[in-house]
C-alpha cells in the first residue's frame, strides 16, 4: 500500500491526491486523539512524561509520527478510520470520499471487494465481535494466522531457552 500511495496518477486533476488524502486522514486522527484527551492531558504526560504524550497526541493514524508521510501501517486501523469517518461505499463515482474519508482504508476495501470480500458484512460476521454471547460450535469465527505463528515461535523459543538452561545447570 505504501507503494500504492507513491505512485501519482496521471489521469487525475491532482496527481497528489492520494499522499494529499493520507496526509489528511493522518491529521484528523490527530484531531480526534487531541479531542478525546484534551481533559486528560495531565494524565498522559504524568503517565508517558512530556516528550511521549506529545508524540502520541500529534501522531496520526495508528500511531504514525507526522514525519513518515509515505508509510503504510495497519491496514485495518486506516479501513476502521474510513469505516468510522464516513460511509463504506467504494463506488468509483462517490469521489468526495476520497476526500473525506481515508484514501488508504478505502483503496484496501475496493482490492478486498475485488477478492470478493462481503465489506458490508454478512449474517454471521457479527459473531466474531459479539463477545456477550455464548459461542456455538457452528459460530463462524477467525483466528488471526499471524497471531498464532507469533504464539507458537514464542514457545518454541521458550521450550529452547529452557532446554537450554536445563543443559547448562
Amino acid at each position: 500500500m505504501s507503494d500504492w500511495l507513491r505512485i501519482k496518477d496521471r489521469d487525475r486533476d491532482d496527481p497528489g491526491w492520494k499522499q494529499k488524502g493520507y496526509q489528511a486522514a493522518n491529521e484528523a486522527q490527530k484531531n480526534i486523539r487531541m479531542e478525546l484527551a484534551k481533559d486528560d492531558t495531565d494524565k498522559l504526560v504524568e503517565k508517558m512524561g512530556e516528550y511521549n504524550a506529545q508524540r502520541f497526541l500529534s501522531s496520526g493514524v495508528a500511531g504514525i509520527p507526522p514525519s513518515q508521510t509515505y508509510n503504510v501501517k495497519c491496514l485495518h486501523a486506516h479501513v476502521a478510520d474510513h469505516l468510522c469517518r464516513c460511509s463504506s461505499s467504494t463506488d468509483e463515482t462517490t469521489r468526495k470520499e476520497d476526500e473525506e474519508g481515508n484514501v488508504v482504508g478505502l483503496q484496501a476495501l475496493k482490492i478486498l471487494e475485488q477478492r470478493g470480500v462481503e465489506i458490508h458484512g454478512n449474517a454471521v460476521c457479527w459473531q466474531q465481535c459479539n463477545a456477550n454471547r455464548e459461542r456455538l460450535e457452528t459460530d463462524w469465527s477467525y483466528t488471526p494466522k499471524k497471531n498464532r505463528q507469533k504464539l507458537r515461535a514464542t514457545r518454541s523459543r521458550r521450550s529452547e531457552e529452557k532446554n537450554h538452561d536445563e543443559s547448562i545447570t
